[in-house]
């Protein structure tokens, strides 16, 4: 490639540059070697509820550094924090300085937050030193419509349902077994004290909710049809206490017929069988109702918050509502079961019992 001179207008040939390096071509290949090679990968998922703050990731970044450059002769290559906000849209901020002068002005909720540390560590028993990654991830809802979901037992709702508490997690790509396990205890313990402690009570419940909800379900309905058994005994009793009279006498012929007609012409049994077949179903119907309202309710786990917005407080404020609302939607959902189960069984035997 040339160039002209400005002067004398003659053509000026582009200087050739090389850079130079004070090792022996083996050495080199070795060093592109251990930085290009493939490592070994942990990774650990956890599910829980967070409160992430900035000043929660300044902790997580000195935390990794002290750990990474005590142990052996190591340098940061590259910091960076991803964030993904609720509109799916995403920012990288490419080191650590970046991170603390950033400012969303934006009225977004951050729902991701990707930590990754890039390091080159020369370990003692090696000659080059070579490349480890570090990632840690906090997940409160997953972009796009996509839903994370999570195993249930429930007959009511066997498709699963969004989680309303958070994933952390985290990723160790090394070459150094001992380094890599030691880094995985670090994190563990991390990620352990992060996350929010929740009620027994609660835990309780959001953990067996199918069971409670089937149990509460076929309690009510099985309390219906032990009613209905027990009207039926109660009214048959009560018929054959009138008709004891008649039974025993052997010259009431035309009375026992005029009884037996009048029970018949006045449809007595079927219209009662057709009202215990109505409630009965009435009462099913009810029950999958029930259940399904305990089984939603029960879903009590703690919501997670990334917050670095001030949308993302806001946020946290209507989501902490409807966290305790749905606690008190729970134990509404018993004391309804209960008392409509009673009310309408009172009803149903009053009026058969009349």
């Amino acid at each position: 490639m040339t160039f002209m001179d400005n002067d004398n207008r003659q053509p000026i040939e582009e200087k050739a540059y090389a850079v130079a390096l004070p090792c022996s071509p083996a050495d080199f290949g070795n060093f592109i070697g251990s930085l290009l090679g493939k490592p070994q990968t942990i990774s650990k998922i956890y599910r829980g509820s967070f409160e992430l703050k900035t000043e929660d990731i300044t902790n997580s970044y000195h935390i990794v550094i002290q750990r990474v450059t005590q142990q052996n002769d190591a340098h940061i290559i590259q910091f960076t924090v991803r964030l993904i906000f609720n509109d799916n849209s995403s920012i990288l901020l490419n080191s650590f300085n970046d991170f603390i002068a950033y400012n969303e002005v934006r009225p977004l909720t951050v729902v991701q937050a990707h930590l990754s540390w890039s390091f080159l560590v020369n370990f003692q028993d090696r000659k080059y030193p070579e490349k480890q990654e570090i990632e840690l991830s906090f997940i409160t809802v997953a972009p796009g419509g996509l839903i994370v979901l999570e195993a249930d037992d429930s007959p009511f709702v066997p498709l699963a349902r969004s989680t309303s508490g958070g994933i952390l997690s985290f990723r160790i790509k090394h070459t150094a077994r001992t380094w890599g396990a030691d880094i995985e205890a670090l994190l563990t313990g991390h990620v352990k004290n992060l996350m929010l402690p929740q009620s027994k009570y609660r835990e309780f419940v959001q953990r067996h909710n199918g069971k409670i909800a089937t149990i509460i379900a076929f309690v009510f309905f099985a309390t219906t049809v032990g009613v209905c058994i027990a009207s039926a005994n109660s009214i048959s009793a009560d018929q054959l206490k009138s008709l004891s009279s008649l039974i025993g006498s052997v010259n009431a012929t035309d009375r026992k017929v005029d009884k037996l007609l009048e029970m018949i012409a006045s449809g007595f049994w079927g219209r009662y069988f057709f009202s215990v077949f109505v409630f009965t179903i009435f009462s099913l119907v009810m029950s999958i109702l029930i259940g399904i309202w305990v089984e939603t309710s029960t879903d009590t786990r703690r919501p997670s918050y990334i917050l670095l917005t001030r949308k993302s407080y806001q946020h946290k404020e209507a989501a902490d509502k409807n966290y305790r609302f749905k606690w008190f939607s729970f134990l509404a959902s018993i004391v309804f079961s209960v008392a409509s189960g009673i009310i309408s069984n009172v009803l149903f035997t009053k009026y058969w019992g009349n």
